[in-house]
């Protein structure tokens, strides 16, 4: 009897286990620790269950949404171009279409696109129905790639080849109601036609609510790692409105260049362009994330030459690469304007302004100053050429160089000079494959520094006494195997005189009026 009640027990054990919950009594149920579950009670036989879909569910694939009905929405450069700002400085165009971003360069006759990334880009409004089609115009041959991005940042999904003056390209990816246009070089865009939506009904039109503010990731430079002037201010110093063309940074080197309907000219002499070339390799801003800065160039169209290239001068620069010879046009300069090959003549070689030796930071960053626009012609036999005067004095500035940073403007002049018992005049030779090449009569330094030279102060922050600034001048006639002396000299002030440029507004306590030949030679 006893065996009898036992094995009675195990099979109702037994079957009262089977009615457990998956986790067992007083298991642990994974995410409650270790928690008490009470068993799910077994329901009665005479008890119908709950059906397990009392609800019938919605269907699978209810029906689609129509397409909104396609619409073609266009961009001009007429239209937009009082508000283009410039690279890294993106401002917003509101036409019926919706709010376009326009982070670009003014090239005068369109939308100029670089291959800045973060810093140069067209933003199309929010559609309706999603981009099936993109078609552009450009000012001049343009046989690049053309990138299409999810965002102002970053985000490419597809591009496309172009080659000549206008492209259609349809969309491959599907989705996306709203891109970015970029470039991998110089694209001049004239005009921008987007075709979205279609195959059904609605309007199709833009639907950003708002005029957009993005801000740029990577604001333009100040100097290559490591930081030739060390600035604790994460974000750079707006200008105070003297100087309204610095790129709004106080950049130290920059001249006065006002260009008050961004054309790309300066008011004072619309037939000086300008052009800010950022480093194209690696260096980066050791305060400021984003591309360290290579040169300004101010290019003359009546000279076919430059007027001045304004560069911080820094040990970091100078290593790193090898000499690439790779002379060509200046993509942000008017080609017309520029030499026509490498060729020389009237007695000159290709003098750099901004020297090779100066910028091996990068192979990249070097072809850069081989740019036409950095390049004078210079009398090969006495001025630049081993032991000419001007070799003599990129040596002696070379030697100048410090770890605070040396800004230079280097210069040419074009009217009658007479110094130190050389003279020159105006005249006209063929260079670079022109006929019609201002020789020039003069070149010249413009130098600023910090006396010490090893301060770690930004030269902004610096007092006059901790400032030192002087200019040399040396007439394209000079005799070869002149040295650097202080009758070459003169200060800043009397430069401006000379050539009606004012240099180094963005440092305010700069001591342009006085000079001491000792402090530079």
């Amino acid at each position: 009897m006893k065996r009898f009640f036992t094995l009675a027990l195990l099979v109702a054990t037994s079957l009262f286990l089977a009615c457990e919950p998956e986790y067992p009594f007083g298991g642990d149920e994974p995410g409650n620790g270790n928690q008490t579950q009470e068993p799910i009670p077994v329901p009665k036989p005479d008890e119908p269950e709950e059906p397990e879909n009392p609800t019938p569910e919605e269907p699978e694939n209810p029906t689609p949404e129509p397409e909104p009905a396609e619409i073609t929405a266009t961009l001009t450069y007429s239209e937009c171009k009082s508000s283009i700002g410039g690279y890294s400085k993106p401002a917003n165009y509101r036409n019926s279409y919706g709010t376009w971003v326009v982070c670009a360069y003014d090239f005068g006759s369109a939308i100029q696109l670089n291959s800045y990334k973060k810093t140069s880009y067209i933003g199309t409004p929010t559609f309706e129905g999603e981009i099936k089609k993109i078609s552009l115009e450009f000012v001049e041959s343009y046989s690049d790639d053309i990138e299409l991005c999810a965002e102002s940042s970053s985000g490419t999904f597809e591009s496309f080849k172009c080659s000549g003056t206008s492209r259609e390209y349809t969309l491959t990816t599907s989705g996306h109601k709203r891109l970015f246009i970029r470039s991998t070089a110089c694209a001049r865009i004239t005009k921008i036609t987007i075709v979205a939506g279609g195959n059904g009904s609605g309007n199709g039109g833009g639907t950003t609510p708002e005029p957009e503010n993005p801000t740029p990731e990577n604001p333009e430079p100040e100097n290559p790692t490591p930081d030739p002037t060390p600035d604790p201010t994460p974000d750079p110093t707006p200008g105070d409105g003297s100087n309204p063309s610095t790129y709004a940074y106080d950049w130290a080197e920059l001249p006065v260049m006002v260009d008050s309907n961004k054309d790309g000219r300066l008011d004072s002499n619309t037939s000086l362009y300008y052009a800010h070339h950022l480093c194209a390799g690696s260096e980066k801003n050791a305060q400021r994330n984003g591309s360290a800065r290579n040169y300004t160039v101010c290019y003359s169209a009546d000279h076919h030459c430059p007027l001045w290239v304004a560069a911080p001068r820094h040990r970091s620069y100078e290593s790193g690469a090898s000499r690439t010879d790779a002379y060509g046009k200046d993509p942000k300069i008017p080609s017309s304007i520029q030499y026509n090959s490498k060729s020389t003549g009237g007695g000159c070689n290709k003098g750099h302004m901004l020297g090779s030796a100066e910028r091996l930071s990068s192979t990249a960053t070097n072809k850069q100053v081989f740019y036409y626009t950095n390049i004078a012609p210079q009398y090969s036999d006495t001025f630049n050429t081993g032991g000419g005067a001007w070799n003599n004095l990129e040596d002696h500035v070379d030697g100048l160089v410090c770890s605070d940073t040396l800004y230079v403007v280097i210069g040419c002049y074009f009217d009658s000079f007479t110094k130190n018992g050389a003279s020159a005049s105006p005249k006209t030779i063929s260079f670079g494959g022109r006929s019609d090449v201002s020789c020039p009569t003069m070149f010249y330094y413009a130098l600023l520094r910090t006396k010490k030279g090893n301060t770690g102060k930004r030269v902004q922050d610096c007092s006059a006494s901790e400032l030192q600034c002087a200019a040399f001048t040396i007439c394209h006639k000079m005799a070869k195997g002149h040295k650097p002396q202080a009758a070459d000299m003169m200060s800043i002030s009397d430069l401006e005189k000379l050539t009606g440029v004012t240099y180094f507004p963005n440092v305010k306590n700069a001591p342009k009026a006085t000079y001491n030949s000792s402090d530079w030679l």
